[in-house]
């Protein structure tokens, strides 16, 4: 898979994440609930498939990078 495809990959992950925190921290919450870590979901819940999703696209790019 080419680094852009990756990237594309992991841009979309983050932002169905982000989509995610948002519709369950609010708007004004959002961006504290994942810098801060409270946004990566109990096991087994929509935001923590979505997290793990994220996490596993975002080092397959970070590791085309090296």
């Amino acid at each position: 898979m080419s680094k852009f495809a990756l990237f594309q990959a992991a841009s979309a992950a983050d932002k169905a994440w982000m989509i995610e925190i948002a519709r369950i921290f609010g708007d004004r919450e959002a961006g504290l609930a994942r810098f801060h870590g409270r946004a990566t979901g109990e096991p087994g819940s929509q935001l923590r498939v979505l997290y793990q999703g994220y996490v596993r696209t975002r080092d397959a790019y970070n590791a085309a990078l090296r």
